[in-house]
């Protein structure tokens, strides 16, 4: 009876559609989750640069939907980051649905810069495996992986200069010598330069872990 009270005086509403969310619903209206659902994507066996992922599952081909458009906007922007959270989970279960073998040791969440997370207050990809992790019940591995530096947003940048802006722009903090497999959790895939750059960083230290990819969305181009 509280929550229905509250949510009477304060309604929340759709991260997708803007329309007032029902009292069951959360961050994210059950008929844009519905139209999620239908653009769901699986490949296997992507190269990302020089580096080879076992699996790569989007829950979108591509970033073109207006609807994920407006709730990515709305996470990464305007701080609904229940709406990571929800998608996160909508992720895990499509990966749940399309791995054989969902026995990963850890999620690694791509970081942020240090002045993104400051300004933000949290970074976006670490809702998004929270929710993910909820699903498959895998730990997720905050503070092994790190980007070293603050580069402005790639937004407007080409495809060949993301991949020389991000080259060497990730390292491990902790490592991951004693573990063979691992999930790799973004928001947006668009040329792969930043998941090259993750892979690249985490093998470094082990050469033979197997790593997979998951993200809201990708239309990136090999």
């Amino acid at each position: 009876m509280i929550k229905e009270f509250i949510q009477l005086i304060y309604p929340e509403f759709c991260a997708g559609c803007g329309d007032q969310l029902q009292f069951s619903e959360k961050a994210v209206c059950s008929s844009c989750l519905v139209e999620l659902r239908n653009y769901s994507f699986t490949s296997a066996k992507s190269f990302f640069g020089r580096h080879i992922a076992e699996d790569e599952i989007y829950l979108f081909n591509n970033f073109k939907n207006k609807i994920l458009q407006k709730i990515v906007y709305e996470l990464k922007y305007n701080r609904n980051k229940s709406s990571g959270y929800i998608l996160g989970m909508e992720l895990g279960y499509l990966i749940k649905k399309s791995i054989h073998d969902c026995s990963y040791d850890f999620i690694v969440p791509v970081p942020i810069s240090k002045v993104k997370r400051n300004k933000r207050g949290y970074n976006q990809c670490e809702l998004i495996a929270e929710g993910v992790s909820q699903i498959l019940k895998v730990p997720i591995a905050f503070n092994y992986l790190n980007r070293n530096n603050n580069l402005n947003s790639q937004i407007n940048s080409n495809r060949y200069q993301r991949w020389l802006n991000v080259e060497e722009q990730y390292s491990l903090i902790k490592e991951f010598k004693n573990y063979s497999k691992l999930l790799i959790v973004d928001d947006i895939v668009t040329t792969g330069a930043t998941i090259n750059s993750c892979i690249k960083a985490i093998k470094k230290n082990n050469s033979k872990i197997t790593i997979s990819v998951a993200a809201l969305a990708g239309s990136k181009v090999i």
